[in-house]
């Protein structure tokens, strides 16, 4: 199994913190947050992990070159000052993935979700992980009816930045640089979206507010 970790954004809501360390690189309670998500793979018995990078990639090029871990193989790519987005930059790097179907997850969260089941069904292309609205997102993103995802519905939750996705959904899109959520709900549309309800520890870590309580949720 394979994965690929979402590291290219400029952190805005983060500023001035991230004008000097990429936000996959903040720090807390002494770990990083992308040394989190690297973790949870690993346990998972992931073997090979892509890394996009664009906003002091560098930096997380330099961290990963000298991590001391005997896990699996890590890629960092790095897509220049202007990030091709969280589709784009999966489809940049869609020829590692080969024909399997392989993990994706945003580098600014902290959860505790496993990674070890594969929860693809035949005829579904995608398997998103959705968690309950937190304070920043009310309206949701997706319906969730059984395991069937809907881009509307009477009740909705939010995406957590996390899916498994096969690699045919990117191939036949035409723009360089989009959203991933834009080419999910294009496949929702077509019922071959599955999903699931985590109810467990997750976070997005996108503002000041938001970091401060993970510091909390960690020691917690």
């Amino acid at each position: 199994m394979r994965a690929m970790i979402l590291a290219a954004g400029r952190g805005e809501r983060l500023m001035p913190l991230t004008e000097q360390i990429p936000k996959p690189l903040i720090s807390i309670h002494g770990e990083t947050l992308l040394q989190r998500n690297i973790s949870n793979l690993i346990l998972a018995g992931v073997e090979e992990i892509i890394i996009n990078t664009s906003w002091l990639g560098s930096m997380i090029e330099e961290y990963i070159n000298v991590m001391n871990d005997p896990g699996p193989k890590i890629i960092c790519i790095n897509e220049g000052d202007e990030p091709l987005g969280t589709g784009g930059g999966i489809l940049n790097a869609l020829s590692y993935f080969k024909n399997e179907p392989f993990w994706v997850i945003n580098a600014d969260i902290i959860t505790d979700f496993s990674f070890t089941i594969n929860p693809l069904v035949k005829d579904f292309v995608g398997h998103l992980i959705l968690v309950k609205n937190p304070d920043h997102n009310l309206s949701g993103d997706f319906g969730l009816e059984g395991n069937l995802v809907l881009n509307r519905s009477s009740h909705m939750y939010t995406f957590s930045g996390i899916s498994l996705l096969k690699p045919e959904i990117f191939r036949s899109y035409n723009d360089q640089r989009f959203s991933l959520a834009k080419l999910l709900r294009r496949y929702v549309r077509k019922g071959v979206i599955s999903g699931e309800l985590h109810s467990g520890k997750w976070l997005d870590v996108g503002t000041m507010e938001r970091l401060n309580k993970a510091k909390e949720l960690i020691q917690g």
